[in-house]
């Protein structure tokens, strides 16, 4: 994963409601699965070990975002667990077991993943957090983002 991947991940991250982590972390995901891929077709065998790693470490914190309890979240987890176990296959055998597969999978609950976020009207998880606006100021190919107001961060006395 890219320093831009990890930043952009980051923002959102602390950003984002509920719904929105479960998108962060199915990008994730995706990304770690597509990298795992790559790394496999390049011959780089100690970059893909390490890419299926990452992979089943998001996805381990994707399942955990689900309640159990509800039927839906309940087959969601079901075809979470399928993927996973995949990563185990592969990550044994050393070749991808399915990934292209898996990723479509995760590609198809992702949709649905967008929709449950656009209903969900629930504020940002973390609090507390810097808030960051994006402007058009100067910068070499990218754009500049700066933070509000810190001051009310920590304890006042």
């Amino acid at each position: 994963m890219t320093k831009e991947q990890i930043q952009e991940f980051t923002l959102r991250t602390t950003q984002e409601n509920h719904s929105g982590l479960i998108l962060v972390l199915t990008d994730i995901v995706r990304v770690y699965m597509s990298e795992a891929l790559s790394f496999y077709k390049e011959g780089n065998a100690d970059e893909y070990f390490r890419s299926v790693e990452l992979c089943k470490r998001a996805l381990n914190e994707l399942i955990d975002c689900f309640n159990p309890g509800d039927l839906l979240a309940y087959r969601v987890v079901s075809i979470l667990r399928f993927i996973y176990d995949k990563l185990v296959m592969s990550a044994v055998r050393g070749v991808p077991q399915e990934l292209d597969r898996c990723a479509s999978m995760l590609d198809n609950l992702r949709i649905g993943f967008v929709k449950l976020h656009e209903i969900d009207t629930d504020g940002p998880v973390m609090k507390n957090t810097h808030q960051v606006y994006a402007g058009l100021t100067y910068g070499k190919g990218y754009l500049n983002e700066s933070v509000g107001d810190t001051s009310k961060r920590g304890f006042t006395a």
